[in-house]
Order: C-alpha cells, then structure tokens, then sequence
C-alpha cells in the first residue's frame, strides 16, 4: 500500500465522519419533535485490497444510515391509541352530559317531581284555597320546564356529535392523503438509494394520529410504502399512493349523517364505525344519549297518562264542571300544562261537593304509586336510577380513560427508551466522531509530510 492509499483511506475516513456527525446533529436537533426516530450510522470495512500478495485494508466505508425502530411497539400504539380515542370521546361527552342530571342542588328534574306532588299534598289540606291551588299549577310548569331543559340538552348533544362528524371526516380524509402522499416520496427516496428515514417518521406519526380516530390495520411493503385498511369494514383507505376516503350523508328520515367509505380503489359503501373517535361519536349519537333520554320521555309519557287519567275523573273548583286533562303531549319536549287557571284544578272527587279533596289525595298519592318499569317502581325511583346510571357511566369511562392514558404512556416510554433521543448519547457520540475526524486529518497529514520526505530525497 502506497502513500497515496493511505490519504485516500484518511480522506474517505473525513468524508465518512463528517455524515456521522451531520447524522448526530440531526437527532439532537429532533430532540423534542415528536415522532421522530433517532437514527445512528452503520460502518464497516471497506473491500480490502491485495499488495505483494497480502490483503490490505482499504479504510472504512458507510453500510446504512438507519433508524432505531421497533415495529411491534409502532402496532401496539396504533392499536392503544384506538381504543384510548373511543373511550377518552366517549368520557369527555358523558362528563358534558352529567350536570343535566345533578341531583345535588334544589332545582333538577328530580326535585321537581317531588315538589310537584307535595303541592297537591298541601292542597289536600285546603281544597279551596287559592294559594295552594296556584302553588300546584306553578310546580306543575317548574316541572314541565325541567323535563323540556333535560330533553334540550340531551337532544343538544345529539346535534352537536352529528355536526361534530364533518371536521372529523375532513381530518380523517387530510390525514389519509398525507399517508399516500409521503408513500410516494419515501418510495422514490429509496429507488435512488436515499436516506427516507425522517419520511417514515412522518408516516409513522400519521398512522398513529389517524389511529386516534378510527380503526386501522396496516402493512408495510418491501417497496417502502405503506397500505392501510379500515378495521371496522375492511375497505382499503391507503395503497400505495391511492387514497380512500370518508363522506357524509344526511339522512332524511332522521335528519343525522350516514357515513360512506370510498375504497382507494373505488367503490363507496355505507359502514358503521365502532372504534376510534369516530366509532365513539356514532355510539353517543345514536345509542347512548338516546337510551337517556328514551328514558325521561317514559318518565314524562307515564306522568302524563297517570295525572290525566285521575284529573279528567275529578270536578273544578265549583264541583260542578268535569275535570280535563292536566297535562299535554306525550314526551319530555312536548309535555306541556293543559289547564291554565286555579279554577280548573279538579281538587274534588265528588260532584256538588265543594271543599272534596278526595281526587287530590289520588293525585298525591301517585309518588308512590309503582307506576314505572311495568309497575316496580315510583316516579321518583325510576329517575333516580337514571341518574345513578348517568353517574355509573360517566365514572365507568373516566376508569377506562385513565387506565387507557397510563397504558398509552407506559408504550410511548418504552418507544422513546428505544428510538427516542438521548442527549448524553449524542454527545458523546459527537466527541467520538470529532476526534476521529481528527484522526483521519492526522493520517493525512502524516502521509503529506512522508510524501515531503521521499520528494526531498529524490532532490
């Protein structure tokens, strides 16, 4: 090996080092972006050559610039990150929905109930008197304004996780077009033997977001690209660099979206999503929020037919003019006072006899009266358990989203421990690529000044 081999390995060593280090100062520049997967330099010995018949090393060359990557924790995310997307939308709107049934103060549904039976309560004591028959009609709005607040609400949330369906279809849609997109470019990146590390951090991190949102099953190709599938109905949302996509529907006879998936290949099928952010929303929508308030519609339903049946029997206050219906409609948005003066509360039970309290006493008594759940419960006990159910389930989901977070967390350490970067360890790794750049320059300048020697002697 001549001298001149010996400035080639050095040179080739100076070029190889200053990549090394360009690589060191790229993960500490990515320090804090998210994603993003520390990437490290992988050498080894060049070819050798043979001189005077004995094999001579060549120097150092690169093998690959790669990056630390674990690809069943990358499935474990995308798959923790589903369910916590499902459930952590499903608490956070069950929490919204909670105060509609606090019982805590004076003022809720419950509370209206009972003072709404204790006013015909103190009217048994004085049939005749004004005050407690305006103190009946005035519970009796207090009452209806309650079940029209709870209805409002829980139809309010309705609408809102409807229209929430179109931002999060859009994101969807942005999300999957940038997956195809960065197909394309880390496939063409690697054709030409480039460096598309950063590009599958990018991809890596978008999978993972649109996990979030719906339920995903991916593969990556040899090619470099990445095809993704939609969990929930099978449709291919992502192959190569064609993209699917999600779009709405209004539906007429419910006024709420249907949603569509278009295959990257084409073909548009109706799907209902169970998991993600997407798959929550559905469920509150269209089941949840609807149980609750199918049962205050029972609630309000059975009031109604019980009060309007025992009033209509009873005689206004001149004990001469039949009772009407107390009550109208027939759900907790509808129900409604169907009498508007004291005169025409049917206090007594028997025709002609004025003072009678007969009619308001089975009126009272219909607080305890097992009216609901097919006769096993009260009035009372039936919302009370509603409420109870509303509580359960909201602390129910904030259980699940907290154990969902802590699993989440516990992944993303173990990813960071793997591929995330380590400042100390780039620091160190950039002295020991400092001197050995130093050492390559040395060897150059060792053989420059050999050359010197063998000119001078030739002089």
């Amino acid at each position: 090996m001549g001298l001149s081999t010996a400035m080639e390995i050095g040179k080739n060593g100076l070029n190889i080092y200053r990549v090394a280090t360009e690589v060191t100062s790229e993960n500490i520049a990515n320090v804090n972006t998210p994603g993003y997967s520390r990437q490290r330099v992988i050498l080894e010995t060049s070819p050798p050559t043979t001189a005077n018949g004995f094999p001579i090393g060549t120097g150092v060359r690169i093998a690959a610039v790669e990056r630390y990557y674990d690809s069943l924790l990358q499935q474990q995310l995308v798959n923790a990150q589903t369910t916590q997307g499902y459930d952590t939308t499903k608490s956070t709107v069950l929490q919204q929905i909670e105060p509609t049934f606090n019982e805590v103060g004076s003022d809720g549904l419950g509370a209206a109930i009972s003072n709404y039976f204790g006013a015909w309560q103190d009217l048994t004591l004085n049939p005749a008197g004004s005050a407690e028959r305006q103190a009946v009609l005035s519970r009796a709005q207090i009452l209806t304004d309650n079940f029209h607040s709870v209805s409002k609400a829980l139809t309010d949330t309705i609408s809102i996780q409807n229209d929430t369906l179109v931002p999060l279809t859009e994101d969807i849609n942005a999300t999957l077009n940038n997956i195809a997109q960065l197909n394309g470019q880390i496939k063409t990146t690697e054709l030409v033997n480039g460096n598309a590390n950063e590009l599958r951090d990018q991809r890596d991190q978008l999978v993972r977001d649109l996990s979030q949102q719906i339920g995903i099953t991916y593969k990556e190709n040899s090619d470099g690209t990445t095809d993704i599938s939609y969990a929930d109905g099978g449709a291919a949302l992502v192959t190569d660099t064609a993209v699917g996509s999600f779009s709405l529907t209004n539906n007429v006879g419910t006024g709420l979206y249907n949603v569509f998936v278009t295959q990257a290949g084409g073909g548009t099928a109706l799907v209902t999503p169970k998991t993600g952010q997407l798959g929550a929303i559905l469920e509150l929508r269209d089941t949840i929020i609807p149980g609750y308030l199918s049962k205050v519609d029972d609630l309000a339903n059975s009031m109604v037919s019980e009060v309007n049946a025992i009033h209509s029997t009873g005689f206004q206050q001149d004990a001469i003019t039949a009772g009407t219906n107390f009550f109208s409609g027939t759900t907790a948005k509808d129900i409604a006072l169907n009498i508007s003066t004291t005169n025409q509360v049917a206090a007594s039970g028997v025709a002609g006899l004025v003072g009678d309290s007969s009619n308001t006493l089975k009126l009272a008594q219909l607080q305890n009266k097992l009216t609901m759940s097919a006769g096993t419960t009260t009035f009372n006990s039936y919302y009370d358990s509603l409420v109870s159910q509303v509580g359960l389930d909201v602390q129910s989901s904030k259980n699940t989203e907290a154990q969902d977070i802590a699993f989440t967390r516990q992944l993303t350490t173990l990813r960071e421990s793997n591929s995330g970067v380590s400042l100390d360890e780039e620091l160190t790794n950039l002295i020991k690529y400092q001197r050995s750049y130093q050492a390559s320059s040395k060897l150059i300048t060792t053989a420059t000044e050999m050359m010197d020697i063998v000119i001078g002697i030739i002089r």
